[in-house]
């Protein structure tokens, strides 16, 4: 018979790695150090379970080695999944080159094809279709075992090969679902543990703002109005009239940043109304597309159909602004930037795409900090307000970007119902 005991204790082998990184060195270092720490973890795994397997009447044995194998994959990415299938194929041959081994190779072998071709879709779907994808594949893996093991059921009774077959396949299923369920919740509770974090530094930044922004705005208004007056001057000299327009410039962007700081003290979006975040998108490129071409840059604007949504125009305005504006710069000499529009479920999704420099894992985990920037000139502040304005929105930013191939922002916001 079965033994809930047993299996008990073949899930925690399968769990335990998993709360292990999740809660001492999940993001404690680089993502490529996180990819190979998850992986070599998973190997472990994959040991534990092969040198304690289930037992079942009959003599049968069989464990869950399938699960951290396929999480080396769908967590650890394509390399680490390469490294536990090696460690399964090098491990069984150590217990034995028979035909348990040969199964072993065949099953895995086409399961990892499978997996390869699941595995950018798994990274950007929701939790429920993870689940999905995760136990299709699971299946998959489990049918090519149990066909490999076909041919020796002639050797038992049909009611224990019923009794394994329904085992196997349910352990399997179950156990998939079960973990993935609780990755996920780790990683959503990391993520907002670090939006509340960011949430407390925007707050405190934005409390400082509004303290100190209008007492700064003061004399700089009087600045500028002598700017003004000084320009109007008859016998300026050419060094004098650009000194004064650089002044003037200057005067400029510090408003900018003072506006910027006064946006990060706002709790709450103000002005909502209904707008087609299409038509004003296309409003920004209308603007944009002269500096983009000052700088030999083409804007291939794909965006099609309309789609409603309840925001502050002025506000929505600004964040396509700032993020248009930042892949125009992110170009060095000709390029182009993409964008495009989708509708997943109830909400619409902007993507803004450049041919530029890119960015590290690293820095992409540090846009919207404060003061960060990838800039060699500029504040941070732009891309800080930007995040903040979806946040409030209930949307949400994605970035993914290569070195040397490029970014793509995703702006998520939710629809009107």
């Amino acid at each position: 018979m079965f033994s809930f005991d047993n299996y008990l204790f073949a899930l925690l082998v399968v769990l335990v790695p998993v709360f292990v990184y999740y809660s001492f060195l999940y993001k404690k270092g680089s993502p490529q150090k996180n990819a190979i720490t998850f992986g070599l973890l998973c190997c472990l795994s994959i040991f534990l379970s092969m040198t304690y397997p289930l037992e079942l009447s009959g003599g049968q044995i069989y464990d869950l080695r399938t699960i951290p194998w396929l999480l080396a994959y769908l967590y650890g990415g394509i390399n680490m999944g390469l490294v536990a299938t090696a460690f399964i194929f090098l491990y069984r041959f150590i217990i034995g080159l028979d035909i348990g081994f040969i199964i072993t190779l065949f099953a895995y072998s086409l399961s990892s094809i499978t997996v390869y071709f699941f595995l950018q879709k798994y990274k950007m779907v929701e939790l429920t279709e993870k689940l999905k994808i995760s136990f299709l594949l699971t299946l998959l893996n489990t049918i090519l075992v149990l066909i490999g093991l076909g041919y020796s059921y002639q050797h038992f009774d049909q009611t224990i090969v019923f009794d394994f077959v329904t085992y196997f396949l349910v352990s399997h299923l179950l156990t998939i679902l079960i973990v993935i369920y609780i990755i996920e919740t780790l990683q959503e509770k990391e993520q907002n543990k670090s939006k509340l974090l960011q949430a407390e530094r925007v707050k405190i930044i934005g409390e400082m703002a509004a303290s100190v922004a209008h007492e700064v705005r003061n004399p700089l208004t009087v600045v500028k109005g002598f700017i003004y007056i000084f320009k109007t001057e008859k016998n300026l000299t050419t060094s004098q009239i650009s000194s004064l327009e650089l002044m003037d410039t200057e005067l400029q962007r510090a408003e900018t940043i003072i506006h910027n700081y006064l946006s990060l003290a706002k709790s709450k979006t103000s002005d909502m109304e209904k707008i087609d975040v299409i038509e004003l998108v296309q409003s920004v490129v209308c603007v944009m597309n002269s500096y983009a071409l000052l700088k030999g840059i083409t804007i291939v604007n794909n965006l099609e159909g309309s789609y409603y949504i309840k925001a502050n125009r002025c506000e929505v305005n600004q964040v396509f602004l700032n993020i248009i504006k930042n892949g125009i710069e992110s170009i060095d000499g000709k390029g182009h930037l993409i964008l495009r529009a989708s509708k997943k479920g109830n909400s619409v999704t902007i993507s803004i795409t450049d041919n530029g420099k890119g960015m590290t894992e690293e820095e992409v985990k540090r846009l919207g900090s404060p003061f960060y920037t990838t800039k060699d000139y500029g504040t941070g502040l732009g891309t800080m307000v930007c995040y903040k304005i979806v946040d409030n929105l209930q949307g949400e930013i994605k970035v993914k970007s290569s070195v040397n191939v490029g970014t793509t922002f995703s702006i998520f916001l939710p629809l009107v119902r």
